[in-house]
């Protein structure tokens, strides 16, 4: 059987927030509130299983269904945490049971003016063969910006 060839990219996304490191970094540490702007449970996802346990050597994890049937899977370790500044982590994700791809993610917080500059940098390998940096950037974009309407909406402590 022959697989496909893996499709390697990477991509950098930039965010500016109205709201102190400290914030925006509790966003992302606290279970309740990554699964409030991370989980799109109220975009057409169902999210059946999710888990986080945010240290080094920590894992993460998501299933559900995605908006018109199909499974998906995000299985995540954290690898390097520095409070308030930096995530590295990687990712294994499926759809439909499917290898999909391989990522490692960095993000750092930066004080920005009165708020913070997020910065995710993210290695991708694609194992379909078929290069979707653009959605998997689309896809960013988007949950940042599902970050920034929790945090201005004051879902998120």
């Amino acid at each position: 059987m022959n697989s496909p060839e893996i499709a390697h990219a990477s991509l950098t996304v930039t965010r500016d927030y109205d709201f102190p490191p400290e914030r925006v970094f509790a966003a992302w540490s606290s279970a309740e509130a990554k699964r409030q702007w991370f989980g799109a449970e109220s975009d057409g996802f169902e999210i059946e299983e999710y888990r986080l346990d945010f240290r080094p050597g920590g894992a993460e994890r998501y299933y559900g269904r995605k908006p018109g049937g199909g499974t998906f899977s995000n299985d995540g370790v954290y690898h390097y945490i520095v409070e308030n500044e930096k995530i590295v982590l990687t990712y294994y994700m499926t759809i439909d049971d499917a290898p999909y791809s391989v990522s490692m993610t960095i993000i750092e917080m930066k004080p920005h003016g009165n708020g913070t500059r997020l910065t995710l940098t993210e290695g991708n390998a694609f194992l379909t063969g078929v290069d979707e940096n653009a959605g998997r950037t689309e896809g960013w974009n988007w949950g940042l910006g599902r970050l920034e309407e929790a945090l201005n909406n004051q879902r998120l402590s």
